[in-house]
């Protein structure tokens, strides 16, 4: 898989996160990347179940301040801190295995991402 394709799709997946925390489909996406990321290893999926929790978290207690203009900005400094950190996330991913493997789960995230995108634009979130 070219890095190109690796940079974009781990971007999308970053952008996917974000959007989807604090929605309704949160949950199926939270467990959807658990699974993708533990890979069948059921301690590494608790913990990106505790990493997908902690990024909900600071994405919902961003934006808070009396100050409008200060919430907006820091709930869009919070919204880009975790879409970055999701992204690399990603991409470490993608290039850590090996190529079926890499492709298996490319293709995971594919559908995740266009699932999001079109309930999204329903107005399903």
């Amino acid at each position: 898989m070219l890095a190109e394709t690796v940079a974009a799709m781990a971007a999308a997946g970053g952008s996917t996160v974000v959007q989807a925390a604090g929605t309704d489909a949160w949950d199926g996406v939270r467990s959807r990347l658990a699974l993708m990321f533990g890979r069948g290893n059921a301690h590494r999926e608790r913990a990106e179940l505790e990493h997908l929790d902690a990024t909900a978290a600071a994405l919902a207690v961003s934006g808070r301040p009396e100050d409008e203009a200060k919430a907006e900005a820091e709930a869009a400094a919070a919204r880009a801190q975790q879409e970055l950190i999701w992204q690399t996330r990603f991409a470490g991913l993608l290039e850590c295995v090996g190529d079926a493997e890499r492709d298996a789960l490319a293709e995971q995230l594919r559908e995740l991402v266009a699932e999001h995108t079109a309930a999204a634009a329903a107005g399903r979130h």
